[in-house]
């Protein structure tokens, strides 16, 4: 007599895409009968909670690179500089920015680019440490700057005193340390 093999694939499909969506790895064995026995080995919390990625701690002992935090970088050169930037090209991307990111290394940078020039303020909602910002004009030229933009300062904006097509974010002293000024300009990375 034959058996027939019973098809997991909905429940492998379903729990992978929890995985995905939680962004946790966990590993499932399930027995002929379709029970689930959880792993004794896991990365989830052994009581089985969902935790935000908001509650994470920042000086977490995880391993994250800046390649991981900030992928597809393009060269850039702000003065005489030459940085990665991570492009925000979307709404929702400008409006995220840096958010929640543990760190910026000082050759990175997020480049903001709008549809137009104008008054594009900057906030620190849900930053985890202090930048430097740089407003660019339509020319390329830096047209203003904001040093040491504190998380503690939400929830103020940060504008500049004259229209800009672009703004960067840098970690904090970029601006000090590369003698950036007022007219120097700026090589936008090709897209």
């Amino acid at each position: 007599m034959k058996t027939k093999a019973k098809n997991y694939w909905p429940t492998y499909a379903l729990l992978g895409a929890i995985t995905i969506l939680f962004g946790g790895l966990s590993i499932y064995i399930f027995t002929d009968v379709g029970k689930v026995i959880e792993p004794t080995v896991t990365t989830a919390t052994s009581t089985n909670q969902v935790a935000s990625t908001s509650e994470a701690p920042v000086d977490s002992n995880l391993p994250v690179t800046w390649e991981t935090l900030y992928p597809n970088t393009k060269p850039m050169q702000i003065g005489s500089t030459t940085v990665s930037a991570s492009v925000a090209e979307s709404w929702t991307e400008r409006i995220r920015g840096l958010s929640d990111t543990p760190y910026l290394p000082e050759h990175v940078v997020k480049l903001f680019i709008f549809d137009s020039s104008g008054y594009h303020s900057i906030w620190m909602k849900d930053m985890n440490y202090s930048i430097d910002i740089i407003w660019v004009s339509e020319e390329g030229v830096v047209v203003h700057t904001e040093d040491g933009a504190a998380p503690e300062s939400f929830p103020a904006m940060f504008v500049p005193e004259v229209p800009a097509k672009y703004v960067i974010e840098t970690a904090e002293g970029f601006v000090a340390k590369n003698n950036l000024n007022l007219g120097d300009v700026v090589v936008l990375p090709n897209l």
